[in-house]
């Protein structure tokens, strides 16, 4: 397999986009959303940082429209380092909890998130940044792991990243 073109390892405890709660005047919202919001955050400023990018900016009312990006003057459709088809794989490292034997590898607890969720959590956070839209990952993958087990895994809660165009 060719090496990734975009690999990034983001630091902190991972959120999952999961679950969605109704609110009183009928709205929904993410159970978990100001920790979502930071994790989604992280990941997208360690895109931001690693690709010298800069989130599409567009002026006044041409905000929702197609209007080219006011620093760099490239439509949304084409801003993002990634325009074709994509392979993601996350490698989720997420904290053990004190109940869990030091002897289990793998978090299939309900203390942490659904893989999927993770999935969709960073997925979203690389959107506009690392591609275009999410729907162009065609193939993705992943692993969640407490520290130091997996190969990729880190030593303290993050993820690690990597992005294959698919050809």
């Amino acid at each position: 397999m060719t090496a990734p073109l975009i690999v990034l390892t983001v630091r902190g405890e991972p959120a999952g986009q999961g679950n969605l709660k109704g609110t009183r005047g009928g709205k929904l919202r993410h159970a978990n959303g100001a920790e979502l919001r930071d994790w989604r955050d992280r990941v997208r400023g360690a895109a931001l940082d690693l690709l010298g990018a800069h989130e599409h900016a567009a002026s006044g009312e041409d905000r929702r429209l197609a209007a080219p990006c006011v620093e760099c003057g490239t439509y949304r459709s084409q801003h993002a380092e990634m325009l074709g088809p994509v392979r993601l794989e996350a490698v989720v490292t997420v904290s053990r909890p004190s109940s869990v034997p030091l002897t289990r590898q793998w978090p299939i607890t309900r203390s942490t998130s659904d893989w999927d969720h993770y999935g969709r959590a960073i997925s979203d956070a690389l959107t506009g940044v690392a591609y275009v839209d999410d729907s162009q990952i065609v193939d993705g993958r992943v692993i969640t792991t407490y520290p130091h087990f997996h190969p990729r895994a880190l030593g303290e809660p993050g993820a690690v990243i990597r992005l294959w165009p698919v050809t």
